[in-house]
């Protein structure tokens, strides 16, 4: 059995969440409405892989603990990260579905 994608339906979903995800970044903590609005499980989800980093990759009982967890995995940037791989999967997913029920 071959999976079929649609790369276009998965390219939409990559491109909304790269570009909710910087935007995400750029309105940081200014505008919460608006990114909950626009991409609200990226947020979740990077509050989820923030902690788990924090308690995993770093020191959760340092006061400084934001600073000893990479770059990539602290606030907002795990945000662009947590929002790309979501809204891939999302595209993903219903690339597969509009693909089965086509073809």
């Amino acid at each position: 059995m071959q999976l079929r994608i649609n790369r276009k339906i998965v390219l939409l979903f990559i491109l909304y969440g790269t570009l909710v995800g910087i935007l995400t970044i750029l309105l940081y903590p200014r505008d919460p409405i608006y990114l909950y609005i626009l991409n609200a499980p990226g947020l979740w989800l990077g509050d989820i892989v923030y902690n788990l980093a924090i308690n995993l990759l770093g020191n959760p009982t340092s006061p400084q603990a934001h600073y000893t967890i990479p770059w990539i995995f602290r606030v907002p940037q795990v945000y662009l990260l947590t929002s790309i791989i979501f809204w891939t999967l999302i595209g993903i997913t219903l690339s597969l579905i509009y693909t089965k029920r086509i073809g």
